[in-house]
């Protein structure tokens, strides 16, 4: 809806508004408004948008959806009072889909969504003019702007789309239907809201195989197993797998090269830029959504070495002799079991150091997940720094292989034992959940010199 104007957008809201001003784009954050640009106030549990209109008139946004009955007028911004914002913006979003309709492809997981959702939007850049949700775009209030704020010419669109409750997905997949819906892995996540676990949260994420225009279900072989899924599929289902060779697209590496089965026979071989499994897991799945789409394996070859790792995932650098795993962008314990399975080894002399914070909104199931990790990083690494008081259970698992462990409870305390404890040759790993910002240990930490 780039381009409409704001007497007409007015009346899809049911407001009546005379101005011929031309809408640009949308926005939900003040702070990101370029002129000509339309604001929606929405409420929060932190902020109230309706706090920020004053910064949206003065950074130049052609008017603001508000809620109906707002007093007054805020530096002659106009105004669209509505019943309800969030739902005018997600209605809008529907409506523009409907006008101006392309084929979509929706891609939701407990793991892998946002590497997947990247991986494929460079394959089918090689064919298509392609549209992709940016960065983890895939919320009730980020997915409708996405689509809201796309161009309008695009070929295909490769959507993001995430859930902490039930119902969630299924109000997405209401506003733009995707006609191939992909599925990466159910696992433990947001389970503080499914008391039944890994049942409810496998029936929420079938949600997004419900619509009738889905024509196409791909999904993680090991996705069959949950009747709540299978039972959710109407469409064509297509599988993918890097460990089960019956399933429909089959990675495996041999001899120096991987190769994909296409429906058990070999198909295709080539080289990738990584090879961490859970990685690989994630390109099976883009490679199943670009056959799909019909693209040949020449066009998929051209476009691999272009792939990328979206940031902090799995990001890796060295600094000073040390080698930096950043997987900072978010935890559960599927995730952190990749993470820690996936780990480089050190160079000779040197030790692995995991800096794990707590895994959030597991609910009944963090004492045991949290415990969980512990035991499995008894394999995987040397030295354990935890943040959080929510990772005790973690580190006491992991203290019973009488590895050296120690918990705490702020950045700068767990950054000032990194700062003595790390030596060139060392691999840090950094993981925990989103609003645990593991992240600013970069900012904080430095190498000592090797004695």
């Amino acid at each position: 809806m780039r381009g409409v104007l704001l007497r007409d957008l007015a009346r899809h809201l049911g407001v009546f508004c005379e101005s011929e001003l031309q809408i640009s784009g949308y926005q939900v954050d003040s702070r990101m408004i370029q002129p000509g640009e339309l604001f929606f106030s929405l409420k929060g549990e932190k902020n109230d948008g309706h706090s920020f209109l004053a910064e949206a008139a003065q950074r130049g946004a052609v008017g603001a959806v508000v809620s109906k009955g707002f007093p007054g007028s805020v530096g002659g911004l106009i105004l669209l009072g509505v019943e309800d914002v969030l739902g005018s913006l997600q209605e809008l979003a529907r409506q523009s889909m409907a006008e101006r309709p392309v084929p979509i492809i929706g891609i939701t997981g407990s793991v892998g969504k946002t590497t997947t959702k990247e991986f494929l939007a460079t394959l089918l850049e090689g064919k298509f003019r392609t549209g992709k949700s940016p960065s983890s775009y895939n919320s009730k209030i980020t997915f409708p702007l996405n689509l809201l704020n796309r161009t309008g010419d695009e070929q295909v669109l490769v959507l993001e789309l995430g859930m902490s409750a039930p119902n969630e997905i299924l109000n997405l997949v209401q506003i733009a239907s995707p006609d191939i819906a992909l599925l990466t892995k159910v696992a433990l996540s947001h389970a503080v809201h499914f008391p039944d676990g890994l049942s409810g949260i496998a029936r929420a994420k079938g949600e997004i195989f419900s619509q009738q225009q889905t024509k196409k279900a791909i999904l993680d072989f090991e996705c069959l197993q949950y009747q709540e899924v299978i039972s959710s599929i109407r469409a064509e289902k297509v599988t993918f797998s890097t460990q089960d060779a019956t399933a429909d697209y089959f990675l495996s590496f041999a001899e120096g090269r991987y190769r994909m089965d296409e429906r058990g026979v070999r198909a295709f071989e080539f080289e990738l830029p990584f090879k961490e499994g859970h990685l690989l897991q994630n390109f099976a799945a883009a490679i199943a959504a670009a056959r799909q789409m019909g693209m040949q394996w020449e066009e998929i070859e051209r476009q691999i070495p272009r792939l990328h790792l979206p940031k902090m995932r799995f990001e890796q650098f060295e600094k000073s002799g040390v080698w930096f795993i950043n997987d900072a962008y978010n935890a559960n314990p599927a995730s952190m079991r990749a993470a820690l399975e996936n780990l480089p080894e050190p160079k000779e002399g040197g030790k692995r150091i995991a800096v794990l914070g707590t895994m959030k909104e597991l609910g009944i199931f963090s004492v045991e997940s949290h415990q969980e990790i512990g035991r499995l990083a008894q394999k995987r690494v040397d030295v354990l720094l935890c943040l959080g008081e929510e990772t005790t259970p973690l580190c006491e698992a992991y203290r019973e292989s009488m590895k050296p462990a120690e918990l705490f409870i702020d950045h700068l305390m767990i950054a000032e034992k990194l700062n003595e404890i790390m030596r060139p040759g060392d691999v840090v790993l950094l993981k925990g959940s989103r609003s645990m910002q593991m992240e600013k240990l970069l900012e904080m930490i430095h190498v000592a010199p090797h004695c």
